[in-house]
Parts: structure tokens; C-alpha cells; sequence
């Protein structure tokens, strides 16, 4: 009788996994990537506003929705660059990190985005424009 509950219940695992993991698709890019443009793909829509740093340079974040879940950046020269992503907002993972540029494809990334559901006892001053990078521009859509 113990054994072949066992086995029951072994069945019941090994059909649900399988049956669990029968829908699941990559996130790709909708089209290829040129190659000064990264792509970051954030599982939740994010409400912004979106502030991002890149090599030490805040870069302006045009807004074209009111909820997004696609930040492109394009212009970016080839080599290795550093960024920071933060919104008061939302919460995003991973926040910094590093990608290269290389002469062939772009770059796509995936982060995790959750609403963030606090209140700010002192709001503080607003941060200054973002001086921004001569020809790179950044979209949120």
C-alpha cells in the first residue's frame, strides 16, 4: 500500500512537471539588433520615470507610454560600458552591471521589475536634468 502511493505520487510530480514547463518560450528580440543598440526587456511593466547611468553620464529616458516594459538605448560607441538603472517606483534586478558593444549585433537584455509600494517620508529636491551622451538617445516604450 506505502509503494504504490509512492509511485502515485512519483506519476503525479513527473506529469506535472512536464506539462508545467510545455509553454514556456524565450524572450527574443522582435527584430535583429544594430550594433550601437542595447535592448533591455523588463518582465513587468515599469510606470517610470527611468534613470539611467552609463560610464558615469546620466542619460535623458524619453517616456512613450505611461506603463513600458522595453528600454532601447542606441548610439552607444564599441566597448565595454558600465550602467545603473534606478526609478523611484519600481524595483529592477540586476541594476548595474556591465555589456560590450561589438561591431556585429546588438545587445539584448532581460531584467525583473516589481511595482514598489512605499511612502517617502521627505521627498528631498528634484535631481538635476540628465546631461545625457552627444548622439545616444534612450526610449522607453
Amino acid at each position: 500500500m506505502l509503494g504504490t502511493k509512492r509511485f502515485g505520487i512519483a506519476v503525479v510530480v513527473v506529469l506535472a512537471s512536464m506539462l508545467g514547463c510545455k509553454g514556456v518560450r524565450p524572450i527574443l528580440p522582435r527584430k535583429p539588433l544594430p550594433p550601437d543598440t542595447i535592448q533591455m526587456h523588463f518582465i513587468r511593466k515599469i510606470s517610470g520615470p527611468l534613470d539611467i547611468t552609463i560610464d558615469g553620464v546620466r542619460i535623458p529616458v524619453e517616456q512613450k507610454k505611461k506603463k513600458a516594459q522595453l528600454l532601447t538605448i542606441r548610439g552607444l560607441s564599441q566597448g565595454k560600458h558600465y550602467y545603473f538603472i534606478s526609478s523611484p517606483h519600481d524595483l529592477i534586478g540586476p541594476d548595474l552591471g556591465d555589456f560590450e558593444i561589438g561591431p556585429d549585433e546588438g545587445i539584448f537584455q532581460i531584467h525583473f521589475a516589481n511595482r514598489l509600494k512605499v511612502a517617502l517620508v521627505e521627498a528631498g529636491a528634484p535631481a538635476p536634468e540628465a546631461e545625457g551622451i552627444a548622439g545616444v538617445t534612450a526610449v522607453l516604450e
